[in-house]
């Protein structure tokens, strides 16, 4: 059973777009100051889930899907990569040091 109220059901990513030749995924979420959402590529998954990594070594935090420089508009691709990048965002939601911090 599964709570509506579960803090990783407050985020999410999806819409994948082509804006000027990169994939951008809109990325909604709320935290103690309340609801946010905007635009994020996927480096910039990349760059937290390493600042996340550095800032607390002991944590497991979750994987995200690697970098892929050849193929990485194909519609599959893109839709498994939004999938993994919405369930890293509903997994480091469980940690509430990290989305207070």
């Amino acid at each position: 059973m599964v709570l509506v109220n579960d803090i990783e059901f407050q985020f999410s990513v999806r819409n994948p777009q082509d804006q000027g030749g990169h994939i951008c995924y809109d990325v909604r979420g709320k935290d103690s100051q309340g609801e946010w959402e905007g635009k994020r590529r996927y480096n910039e998954f990349h760059i937290l889930h390493e600042a996340l990594s550095k800032r607390w070594p002991g944590v497991p935090i979750p994987a995200i899907p690697p970098k892929k420089a050849i193929g990485n508009k194909d519609l599959t691709f893109i839709q498994d990569r939004t999938f993994y990048l919405q369930r890293f965002m509903r997994k480091i939601a469980r940690f509430d040091f990290i989305i207070e911090s």
